[in-house]
């Protein structure tokens, strides 16, 4: 799942989008439901804070479980 973030003009404003999904096209598809006709100004791409929250979790249960070998150099 990831966060994307974009500036969008419509054509009377700009506006600032957040939407969680899991693909580009499926970002796209909300902003040409959303908006219709519109240009994107700007865009970008995170791990949604859920996401970042899952993979922290296993890592603790990994590492309590034993089987996390990684360590930080």
């Amino acid at each position: 799942m990831f966060t994307y973030s974009a500036v969008i003009y419509d054509g009377k404003k700009q506006n600032l989008v957040r939407y969680d999904c899991g693909t580009d096209t499926e970002f796209s598809s909300y902003l040409e439901s959303r908006f219709g006709c519109h240009v994107c100004l700007w865009s970008n791409k995170e791990l949604s804070e859920t996401t970042m929250a899952a993979i922290a979790a296993s890592r603790v249960q990994s590492k309590k479980d034993g089987l996390d070998k990684t360590e930080v150099l």
